[in-house]
């Protein structure tokens, strides 16, 4: 029998000697363990796989559908099927909606109304009102001068001798003045002059009689109208610019126009046709 190393050195050296034990495992529940945890894996696997083969093998539910078999001969005798009736459609309840109730009106609280603030007062000077200034009052025109002077523009219309056509021939000027009497006979002298003057009114208190003598060449028709007329412009009311000249003037030819037609001998129309001047003057109406 060999004897331990241990006991060897321990006799030698004269130390007490250590019985010689077998060295057993530290943990006690190592073999424990091991051996549980393989038996739970074990049976986890097998639960799987028992769960997992009944899932394949579920059988699955068939539905069977029925068959008429029917034989087919040469004539045919079976019913032909109704169409199938559409489903009645449920009927739609209707449910009266209730009307909504206006909201109510929202009151108004009545507001007292705020006091008028007074305004202080200041003592302002007043002014004087300004004397409003009239607009001078134009000169009131009386019927006759509105006549004369809506006659001043007719005036001035007549004063240009009158276009004649180019194959006319003038007339025979026979007549070289009324009051004249030089070349026309005293009876149709008389006749015009005494019917001209009843319509003739010249202005009064010219300054200077001369400057008041209008002279005209007069044209009449054979019924005694007027045919043309137009101030001459070798006659004094022409040169002068004289505002009881241009009344004269219009004066003369209002009483042409208003006197007419003249009563005149037909047989002697050759001689009164045309009149080169007609001579107005002041001086003889007075005479008469």
């Amino acid at each position: 029998m060999s004897s331990n190393p241990s006991q060897t050195s321990a006799s030698a050296s004269g130390a007490k000697a250590v019985p010689w034990r077998r060295s057993e495992p530290t943990t006690a529940q190592g073999p424990r363990f091991g051996v549980v945890g393989s038996l739970a894996f074990h049976g986890l696997v097998i639960a799987a796989a028992l769960f997992s083969f009944r899932n394949f093998h579920t059988p699955q539910e068939t539905h069977t559908v029925p068959v008429d078999l029917v034989t087919i001969a040469a004539e045919t005798n079976v019913a032909a099927q109704a169409p199938p009736q559409p489903k009645p459609e449920p009927e739609k309840i209707e449910i009266p909606t209730p009307a909504a109730e206006p909201p109510p009106e929202p009151q108004l609280a009545e507001v007292a109304p705020a006091p008028d603030a007074k305004m202080p007062e200041f003592d302002v000077a007043k002014e004087e009102p300004k004397p409003v200034e009239k607009p001078p009052e134009k000169p009131k025109v009386t019927k006759k001068q509105a006549q004369q002077q809506d006659f001043a523009a007719l005036l001035n219309k007549l004063t240009a001798q009158p276009k004649r056509p180019k194959n006319a021939r003038p007339g025979q000027r026979v007549i070289q003045g009324v009051g004249a009497g030089n070349a026309m006979t005293a009876n149709i002298a008389d006749a015009l002059q005494s019917q001209i003057y009843r319509c003739w009114s010249p202005p009064v208190g010219a300054p200077n009689a001369d400057d008041l003598i209008v002279e005209y060449d007069l044209r009449l028709n054979p019924d005694g109208t007027v045919a043309g007329l137009a101030l001459l412009p070798g006659s004094a009311a022409a040169a002068s610019g004289n505002s009881y000249t241009r009344a004269a003037a219009e004066a003369a030819s209002r009483a042409v126009y208003q006197c007419a037609p003249y009563h005149l001998p037909q047989q002697d129309y050759a001689v009164w046709r045309e009149i080169n001047p007609l001579h107005f003057d002041p001086r003889q109406l007075m005479q008469q």
